[in-house]
Formats: structure tokens, sequence, C-alpha cells
């Protein structure tokens, strides 16, 4: 009798070890896959803005002052305009830096324009009125060359560039001065470098 209890306690148990398998269901695992690939690049954009109305247009294909004028008050040549270069970097990298090289303005009789214009870093930033600049640095063009910015120097924004003529105002660098009759007529002419490395 025990024998023929433990033989029926044995099957039921193994009848309920089935069963709760059977009641558990089926589970499928199945892989999600993407694969992103590589970015890189810079994305630069010039904007040419009036000094007297502050508008902007955009989509200019270079940094060009033009005709300057002479201001017979202070005896200085004075720009219409200045301009902002905005630098979107396109990269997906972990670290990667912005650098700001420069060709000397060069004019006629070895003159240059170098500690004439005045160049401003900035970051740029999205706010919910517009953008916002955060000041990195303001120098002279001389001063600029090789000057550069990382990831998180511009995070949470983009690299902006204004680059201007200086007028002797109280707020420009002390190594930037207007451009006088010492300079002699005729077309002055250098270039920017900017370049992204990782």
């Amino acid at each position: 009798m025990l024998k023929l209890f433990a033989k029926t306690t044995g099957f039921i148990f193994l009848l309920l070890s089935f069963s709760g398998i059977a009641l558990a269901g089926n589970s499928v695992t199945k892989n999600i896959t993407a694969s992103i690939p590589s970015q890189d690049g810079l994305d630069v954009h010039i904007s040419k803005v009036s000094a007297d109305s502050g508008n902007w247009t955009r989509n200019q294909s270079s940094i060009d002052f033009g005709t300057l004028t002479y201001d017979t008050t202070n005896h200085i040549f004075l720009p219409s305009c200045y301009y902002a270069v905005d630098v979107g970097v396109n990269t997906n990298t972990s670290n990667w830096t912005v650098t700001h090289n420069t060709s000397s303005i060069q004019g006629p009789s070895g003159a240059n324009l170098d500690n004439n214009v005045i160049v401003t870093f900035v970051k740029t930033e999205n706010t919910s009125s517009g953008t916002n600049d955060v000041l990195l640095r303001r120098t002279s063009f001389a001063n600029s060359n090789g000057v550069s910015y990382g990831k998180s120097n511009l995070n949470g924004g983009w690299l902006r560039i204004y680059y201007g003529i200086a007028t002797g105002g109280s707020n420009e660098p002390s190594n930037v001065k207007p451009i006088t009759m010492d300079k002699p007529a005729g077309n002055y002419t250098g270039s920017v470098t900017i370049t992204l490395t990782y």
C-alpha cells in the first residue's frame, strides 16, 4: 500500500511539474541591430552684418569689407559691415578640436591689416528668444592664428567667429588699432583656414 502511495505521489508530482512548464509558455529572444557610420566634417556659414542697421545677410562666399570710408573727424578708415562665421562640427567622434589659422592680410609695399582686424571667438547657444553668445576670446587677426577649441569648450553650442575692422571703441583689444593714413592705398588680401582634428 505504501509502495502504491509512493508511486501515485511520484506520478502526480511529475504531472504537476510538466503542467507548470506548459503553463509558463514559450519565450523567444530576437536581436535588434543597427550600425551608425562615422561622420566627420565642418559646416561653415558666413554672414555679413550691417554696421548701421545690424541686419544680417547670410550665405556669403567670403569676408569682404569692400572699400572703406574715410572718417574725416577721427582720421580713420571705417567699414560698413562686419562678419559672423558659424562653424558647425559634424562628427560623432568622442573628442575633436577646431583650429583657426590665418594668412596675413597683405597689401601694397609690404603693409598688412593683421593688427587692424578684430577677431572674436564665441560659443553661440540657442535660447527660447533666439541665440546667445558666450565670449571665449577677442584679439587681433595677427594673434588669432592657431587659436583652437575642443568639444568640451563648445558643449551645448557651436563656434561663431566675428571679424571686424577696428574703430577705436573702448571694448576693443589693446593690440588692435584703427586703420589710419599710415596704410597705403590699394587692395589687401589674406585668408582664414578652419581645421577639424580628432
